[in-house]
């Protein structure tokens, strides 16, 4: 097993990921040869089940990609299954203190540096791998999503944690608790952002992004890596697939009536 999302991470350079919901593993393995650095395959807003994901497991296993589970919450017994199954990282939500981290991150790696059962399925190629075990624990990334108020009070705690490596912005649920909902223009969330950048590099961390809807421009993506936020998460499955509809159907539109559709689509 190789993690090349973490050397890419290492080496100070940026990687470029996609968010999966729709659980077809010929979508999966269609983005992992398109050229993403790392695939999310998201079991928190996502009918995604453990059958479900293996299979994109295993078709990203046939692209560069790197896999990424990313949970429902911070649960060491899902982890340990989707470790099993061969995920060399998990993104999880709503993480808020240092504790949280810890158990999480610790949950990722065997003892004594942390608490994994030992059991790896698919992961260490159906016992095949004899040195799974010795390299595993530097392999793998417990990525917490950084999307509360008081996760951002307490993120030089977090990134304190031995096996935090990295975190991911949640911009939606992150501006919903600052009480300034959805608007990522506000001063407060950009000071938020900031503060969020100087604690990674204080930490000697990088830091990662979530980019949806209009910020997803070439300007914005190079305001965040200026900043300090190489792990780029944009849309994927269902917010590309979306734009494609809507430009097909005001292709349609146009043909039809010789204008653009308005902003509800009619």
């Amino acid at each position: 097993m190789k993690n090349r999302l973490k050397r890419l991470l290492e080496a100070g350079e940026t990687a470029f990921g996609a968010q999966l919901r729709f659980g077809s593993p010929a979508i999966a393995e269609m983005f992992g040869l398109a050229g993403f650095d790392y695939l999310v395959l998201d079991g928190e807003h996502a009918p995604q089940t453990p059958v479900g994901i293996q299979s994109q497991l295993q078709a990203i296993a046939a692209t560069p990609a790197t896999p990424v589970v990313r949970l429902g919450k911070n649960d060491p017994e899902l982890m340990r299954v989707y470790l099993d199954m061969g995920a060399t990282a998990v993104l999880v939500p709503m993480v808020s203190t240092a504790e949280e981290a810890k158990r999480g991150a610790d949950a990722c790696r065997y003892p004594p540096r942390g608490t994994r059962g030992f059991g790896p399925a698919r992961a260490d190629g159906y016992g095949f791998d004899p040195d799974y075990f010795a390299r595993s624990d530097e392999e793998m990334l417990y990525i917490p999503i950084i999307e509360t108020a008081e996760a951002l009070e307490n993120l030089d705690e977090i990134l304190a944690v031995d096996g935090v490596d990295t975190f991911i912005v949640g911009p939606c649920d992150l501006s919903i608790s600052l009480g300034i909902p959805h608007d990522l223009e506000h001063p407060r969330f950009r000071e938020a952002v900031r503060r969020m950048a100087r604690a990674a590099r204080d930490a000697g961390k990088p830091a990662g992004m979530s980019v949806y809807g209009d910020a997803f421009h070439p300007d914005t993506l190079r305001s965040f890596m200026d900043q300090g936020f190489p792990l780029l998460l944009i849309g994927g499955d269902q917010w590309l697939l979306q734009g494609v509809c809507r430009r097909v159907l005001d292709v349609y539109a146009q043909a039809r009536t010789g204008k653009e559709r308005d902003a509800c689509g009619a």
